[in-house]
């Protein structure tokens, strides 16, 4: 089987959708499917064509005809032209099943190759209606258009959350019947094997992610500074980058946190897994999440999980059991959890070892399985259509 997968977003770039469709794609490989990534080229810098880790990587110029006049210019000088390309690479790999992870821009040109091959698509949502920093399904009508139509068009639609699913159908108006399933993100376990804790003069609790609104950075500060006395002995190490990342070092100033949080940037693969093994435990304090593949890579580090209880969280953090929830944007209730887990080591223990079960549950070759059986599905779907029309 030959899979085309559009990315919204790919590495170098960092982020959950961008590591979840490499661990997906090296899954494939080891069982015998042929993966290819189509992605947006930005910046221009980065090659149009690329093997990483052995993965075919397009990136192209997916423009789409947003307002300002620049934009349109550029989309009807260049989609025509971008269209035929990706169907040039489909037909290069003989592709038999598109997928799309994470609807964007990708979206769009997938959509357009299904009207013109007729092969089956496969819709995967991430959460992208709420999570999309830019406000991108709040602010774009044509995006909102593409996101309906390949609703309407895909021959299966996935959610990686129960919560994703329903917020999806909602926003269509109608259930999707048997073309729908959860299918919950994963984690590669063989990452956070024999790999050396972060040092650090302290102990430290983590939050690591992009640096924007939707993830609650400035909620975990402000229950940070709340924790006092009871969280003395700890730092805070944050990880990331993005849009909020000066309003967050002045916010940890104003709060007199200088000496006890660091802002670390962007970090690295290798890096994000040596900051979980030598955190204390984490905390994901996002406003909106659809799941949080870093719950589960916390857990495969063997730590304790505080996160908020929103989206698909609960999915994966079972409260009292593999970690604690908060209601979110309560930055009293965050604080209480963290001072609790501070005060008593065995409760961080037992959360520790009951999330390093759970995660079993999460392996990507496990989620690449299903993802399989799904293409077969779609698949399927197609070729009955076409027999029927025949």
């Amino acid at each position: 089987m030959n899979v085309a997968i559009f990315a919204s977003a790919f590495y170098p770039h960092m982020g959950g959708v961008e590591e979840l469709v490499r661990q997906l794609a090296h899954s494939y490989q080891a069982m015998g499917v042929n993966p290819i990534i189509l992605t947006n080229r930005w910046p221009r810098s980065l090659p149009a064509f690329e093997e990483y880790e052995g993965i075919p990587t397009y990136r192209l110029a997916l423009r789409t005809p947003e307002t300002s006049f620049k934009s349109k210019v550029s989309y009807a000088l260049t989609h025509h032209a971008i269209r035929k390309q990706v169907a040039a690479i489909v037909a290069k790999h003989k592709i038999d099943v598109m997928h799309v992870q994470c609807v964007s821009c990708n979206g769009y040109y997938a959509l357009l190759a299904k009207r013109e091959t007729g092969l089956p698509l496969v819709v995967t949502a991430q959460g992208e209606r709420t999570m999309d920093a830019t406000g991108l399904y709040q602010r774009s009508t044509f995006m909102n258009n593409v996101l309906r139509a390949l609703l309407e068009e895909a021959d299966q639609i996935t959610a990686c959350s129960r919560a994703t699913l329903t917020d999806l159908e909602q926003y269509f108006g109608k259930p999707f019947g048997t073309r729908a399933r959860v299918v919950l993100n994963g984690i590669s376990l063989n990452d956070f094997g024999d790999v050396p804790g972060y040092q650090h003069p302290r102990p430290y609790i983590l939050g690591i992610g992009r640096m924007v609104r939707q993830k609650g950075f400035d909620i975990l500060l402000q229950a940070f500074a709340e924790g006092g006395e009871k969280l003395v002995g700890y730092d805070l190490l944050l990880a990331g980058d993005g849009v909020e990342r000066s309003t967050l070092e002045k916010l940890s100033a104003s709060l007199g946190l200088e000496k006890r949080v660091q802002f670390l940037g962007r970090a690295d693969r290798m890096l994000a897994v040596r900051l979980f093994k030598g955190c204390a435990w984490f905390v994901l304090p996002s406003r909106h999440e659809p799941l949080g593949i870093v719950n589960l890579e916390a857990m495969a580090a063997g730590k304790a999980v505080i996160a908020s209880d929103t989206g698909g969280v609960p999915e994966v953090v079972a409260d009292g059991e593999t970690g604690s929830l908060f209601p979110p944007e309560n930055v009293g209730a965050l604080s209480a959890a963290m001072c609790k887990l501070a005060a008593d080591p065995q409760l961080l223990a037992r959360y520790a070892t009951a999330g390093a079960q759970r995660v079993r549950d999460f392996t990507w070759p496990v989620i690449a399985e299903q993802y399989i059986e799904i293409y077969r599905r779609a698949s399927a779907g197609v070729a009955s259509a076409v027999g029927a029309g025949e």
